[in-house]
């Protein structure tokens, strides 16, 4: 996949028509972002996890600034859980950073409506389909054809089912059932580490007390 995590799932949770974040995820994007971040982190072995717990392996930066304001802020020795909540309100703005780093990158634009010549309100709008294509043709895969994914895109769709996207991607109710019950239990698949499957689990119970 050409995006982080993060970026892969706030192009999910962008209303294409409308240009903004779509309803089911007003409350689970924030904490889907920084939980996405914390994850690709340890997938590029900046940092593991054991018994939940966040070790810090490496500080160096990895170019992608959402990802290391968040390297920087983690503590080590604590919870997953207890981190995904103290950065929660300082990344509460991270929409703004992802939309700059998109639209930089050429993958969204921004797009003001006006009345007459006074700017009324701003979305934003997918100038390059290619990479949210990308994703969910790779999510359809998984669901529909039972392909085996990448630790990343066992990350990626069990957050894109903690952040409410599953009814995004699939609109059919019947591949809908079927990506709830992959969403749920791929991690679980045997691709991924016990800690970070640990992890995920625990995720997932904490997401459900937000939604």
């Amino acid at each position: 996949m050409k995006l982080s995590l993060a970026e892969g799932i706030y192009l999910i949770a962008l209303d294409d028509e409308e240009g903004r974040l779509l309803a089911a995820a007003e409350k689970t994007i924030v904490p889907g972002v920084v939980s996405a971040c914390i994850l690709e982190l340890s997938l590029l072995k900046k940092v593991a996890f054991e018994d939940l717990k966040i070790h810090l392996l490496d500080n160096q930066g990895t170019g992608n600034k959402i990802l290391d304001d968040v390297l920087s802020r983690l503590k080590e020795g604590e919870l997953v859980i207890d981190a995904v909540k103290r950065l929660n309100p300082v990344f509460k703005d991270v929409q703004v950073d992802l939309n700059e780093l998109l639209v930089h990158r050429g993958i969204l634009k921004k797009e003001a409506t006006k009345l007459l010549w006074i700017p009324l309100s701003e979305r934003m709008d997918n100038a390059n389909y290619a990479f949210e294509s990308e994703i969910r043709k790779a999510l359809k895969s998984i669901v529909l054809k039972g392909s085996r994914p990448t630790p990343p895109f066992v990350v990626l769709t069990s957050l894109i089912y903690d952040c409410n996207l599953m009814e995004e991607v699939f609109h059919d109710k019947d591949e809908l059932i079927d990506a709830i019950k992959v969403g749920k239990d791929i991690v679980r698949a045997g691709i991924i580490d016990p800690e970070k499957e640990h992890v995920l689990q625990e995720l997932k119970d904490y997401f459900e007390t937000i939604k």
